[in-house]
């Protein structure tokens, strides 16, 4: 479920907190990284159960529209498709998310009605979904398609969707955008054979490995900060370092623990990934710098005989 990327972020996110908080106590804060990776699983468990959650209303309304005094002849024959999507209805009966459900104490029992009607009224009205409910289609993959659709389109600029995850756990606020990723790419891959029995995907690839990546790759950028800031200081060229943003900084240190403590990972892997985390969290300006220094302290430090790379990490590519 969450890839090396997913897990950078997150080492990311609790070494800024950790800055910010002038924290020494680096057993608490590994502990709390590590409840941070859980919450992000939990919210996307969240995400489901919502969309299980919104499809019940859904059926409720129908219902209710049935036993009016005098329904109309839509209210007697409503289209079904929404209420009968395969994807949700596999979802409400799944052992493996109710169980998850239930470890995580999610209901949507204590939350106003009009939270969820609110959401069903403003997607009834999305393109998306006049289209599905109406293009005569009956297979899984239209069901899909409609449900990832609305997720990439909709679901990460809801703010009424952010604010009811956040009002519940703060941590869910810098999750937010990442669990809506993780949604619409379990959704958008959904083989059509995943039935009430099917496994979710676990929360880390490999446990213990990723567990000690994750662990590993905060504690050494911590411990070895003042190191890698003398580095950094030695080598910068028309940038004050003590004008750098913290994030930037945090950024090159990760790269650089990775360039020495992870000897199976290719070092262009690493610029690569942290270029690319860069674009999110850092200005233009910054990301040129991010990328430009990380090149130069690579070679740097390969030359000085710092960086050792076994077995894959030996790719260069």
């Amino acid at each position: 479920m969450l890839n090396r990327r997913f897990l950078r972020i997150k080492v990311l996110h609790e070494v800024y907190a950790y800055h910010q908080s002038n924290s020494s106590n680096l057993a608490i804060a590994e502990r709390h990284l590590l409840d941070e990776v859980d919450d992000l699983y939990k919210l996307f468990v969240y995400q489901l159960a919502f969309w299980v959650e919104v499809k019940q209303f859904a059926e409720r309304r129908i219902e209710e529209n049935r036993n009016k005094h005098f329904p109309t002849e839509e209210d007697l024959n409503p289209n079904l498709k929404f209420v009968n999507n395969r994807i949700l209805n596999v979802l409400e009966e799944n052992k493996s998310l109710l169980g998850l459900e239930d470890r995580y104490k999610i209901n949507f029992a204590d939350s106003r009605e009009d939270f969820i009607r609110s959401f069903y009224n403003r997607m009834v009205e999305y393109p998306e979904y006049q289209e599905y409910m109406n293009n005569g289609k009956d297979a899984f993959g239209d069901d899909r398609q409609f449900l990832a659709s609305v997720i990439d389109a909709y679901m990460a600029e809801d703010s009424s969707l952010y604010d009811y995850y956040a009002d519940r756990d703060l941590s869910f606020n810098s999750d937010f955008q990442v669990a809506i990723y993780l949604l619409w790419k379990f959704i958008n891959e959904m083989p059509a054979s995943f039935g009430v029995d099917s496994a979710m995907p676990p929360l880390y690839k490999a446990e213990a490995e990723d567990k000690g990546f994750v662990v590993k790759l905060f504690e050494k950028t911590i411990l070895h900060a003042d190191e890698y800031r003398e580095l950094v200081n030695a080598n910068i060229s028309n940038w004050d370092y003590d004008r750098l943003a913290l994030m930037d900084k945090i950024l090159i240190f990760m790269a650089l623990t990775e360039f020495t403590e992870f000897h199976s990972i290719p070092v262009k892997v690493t610029i690569n990934e942290y270029i690319e985390i860069s674009k999110f969290y850092s200005t233009p300006d910054s990301r040129r710098f991010v990328n430009g220094m990380l090149d130069k302290l690579a070679s740097i430090m390969n030359e000085e005989g710092k960086i050792v790379k076994t077995g894959l990490g030996l790719i260069d590519k």
